[in-house]
């Protein structure tokens, strides 16, 4: 087993809180604008809040997985931080025996929102895994966000 972290930046031109609004709403807007990624989101444990256990559960367009399961171990809508872990389904036993990850997002100076993505995680076996394959993993990560902002744009009043 070999820990590592990963760190990835992305910048959108929407402000920081239309984005944060619509990412608190993700579970329910994700399946209607990346349907052909996501088929449902089902709460299995909690009220949305930290502890609650969700399945995300995906079309066959995604190869690797039918699904992951996560426990929302964080929420700060005051600092625009997510924290979650994967108890189940996606990379879990395939490249990490263990893998978390925090999304946070901030305002720039432009306004628009920096969101850093860090993915904390333990590999299967004794091998580090190659920044290319942890650049990989964390744009499929990113997909969701980066469908809210695209819907964002789209549709500029809503979560205005």
């Amino acid at each position: 087993m070999v820990a590592g972290t990963y760190v990835h930046e992305s910048i959108s031109p929407v402000p920081v809180s239309r984005l944060w609004k619509a990412s608190a709403d993700g579970d329910k807007i994700t399946p209607k604008i990346l349907p052909e990624l996501i088929s449902s989101i089902v709460i299995l444990e909690g009220n949305g809040g930290v502890g609650t256990v969700k399945q995300l559960n995906f079309t066959q367009a995604m190869k690797e997985f039918s699904y992951v399961k996560e426990r929302v171990d964080a929420i700060d809508g005051e600092k625009h931080v997510y924290k979650s872990t994967v108890v189940g389904g996606g990379l879990m036993g395939i490249k990490f025996k263990a893998y978390a990850f925090q999304v946070k997002m901030e305002a720039t100076s432009e306004g628009g929102t920096k969101t850093t993505l860090t993915l904390e995680y333990d590999t299967v076996g004794d091998t580090q895994m190659s920044q290319e394959e942890l650049g990989d993993i964390a744009k499929k990560m990113m997909s969701i966000p980066k469908a809210i902002e695209t819907h964002l744009l789209a549709n500029p009043d809503a979560y205005a």
